[in-house]
């Protein structure tokens, strides 16, 4: 089974448990096939994942913090796993595959702008494992009671777990800092799934900063501006921009850079040095962003590369006002952006 295109789902659930088993149902095959493959992906390419048992074993160290915090997230992961008529013991190994498998890539460039007309507009390229390409993501609106959201996630994981915006205006995309370093605390696929119910920007610094896994750095945008919040195992740093901001996988402040790597500070500065030359703030300003080759903002995988390169896999802008998203299930340099809305 192969698909190169990126499904869009949509649900409306009575409840976390009617939803998470509709999403199941409904990518049942593509969830079948995503798990098989990721068996042999580990054992080809991850430093740390050769036997998937080890990988169920550790992934239950998860449970108990997600049953105290997010029990009714839990309840969605299982019905999920109901519905795809997959063991849960096997899906939820994909739920923390951030955590426990290390790929040894880092990748993934997140823009937040005030446009001339006054929207704020947040932007990530997705960058991951070229086995992701086909058959990687999903794109699902759902609406639960109350609760509705566009959230662009991996197949195999929960809603939003790369990006996503609500009917609030909370939009969020995700960068990650370290490998192979992680806590038995809320897996992050849980985190970003749960800021798809935020209601506010205070809620939000809650929900990221309830036990978190690893260290990582989530860009928001707003109904009040942009909001970055970068969270450590000890501390987090918060910051505040009513313009423009810019995050790739390194820490914004030297006190927190316990590596230093190159590619995502060479990404940054490119970013920050198209953005600086642009004098109206526009859709067309991110896209220019997103497709760079210079910078390898807009990266590409090659025959010639390791398994183990992360080249972008889909890019996404996102209009929480006017409840819009752009999605682009390629690289941003050749694909078209299809829009969806709320």
């Amino acid at each position: 089974m192969k698909k190169e295109i990126i499904p869009y789902i949509k649900i409306v659930a009575d409840n976390n448990y009617d939803f998470g088993f509709k999403l199941g149902y409904k990518l049942k095959e593509s969830i079948q096939y995503r798990l098989i493959k990721n068996k042999e992906i580990y054992k080809k390419i991850a430093f740390n994942a050769k036997d998937f048992n080890i990988l169920i074993k550790k992934s239950k160290n998860f449970l108990p913090n997600i049953e105290k915090k997010f029990p009714y997230l839990l309840h969605e992961a299982k019905a999920m796993a109901e519905g795809a008529d997959v063991s849960f013991e096997d899906l939820f190994v994909l739920m923390c595959e951030e955590e426990i498998v290390d790929f040894k890539t880092l990748h993934c460039t997140s823009i937040a702008i005030r446009t001339a007309d006054n929207r704020f507009l947040l932007a990530n390229n997705e960058d991951w494992i070229p086995h992701y390409r086909k058959n990687g993501l999903m794109l699902v609106k759902g609406k639960i009671k109350n609760s509705k959201f566009i959230g662009l996630g991996y197949i195999g994981s929960l809603s939003g777990s790369a990006c996503g915006f609500n009917k609030y205006g909370i939009a969020y995309t995700d960068n990650s800092f370290a490998l192979n370093k992680f806590l038995y605390g809320i897996p992050r696929s849980f985190h970003l799934r749960a800021l798809l119910d935020a209601k506010n920007i205070k809620e939000s610094i809650k929900i990221l900063s309830t036990k978190p896994s690893v260290n990582n750095n989530t860009l928001l945008v707003h109904p009040r501006g942009i909001t970055s919040v970068e969270e450590y195992f000890t501390h987090r740093e918060i910051y505040e921009s009513k313009n423009t901001f810019i995050h790739t996988n390194h820490p914004l402040e030297k006190k927190n850079q316990y590596k230093i790597i190159k590619d995502s500070v060479k990404r940054y500065n490119q970013a920050v040095k198209i953005l600086s030359k642009e004098e109206r703030l526009t859709v067309n300003t991110i896209k220019k962003i997103l497709r760079d080759h210079k910078g390898k903002i807009c990266e590409h995988h090659s025959k010639k590369q390791k398994n183990c390169s992360s080249p972008t896999i889909a890019s996404v802008i996102m209009n929480p006002k006017d409840k819009w998203l752009l999605l682009c299930n390629t690289n941003p340099c050749k694909g078209v952006y299809r829009k969806y809305h709320l």
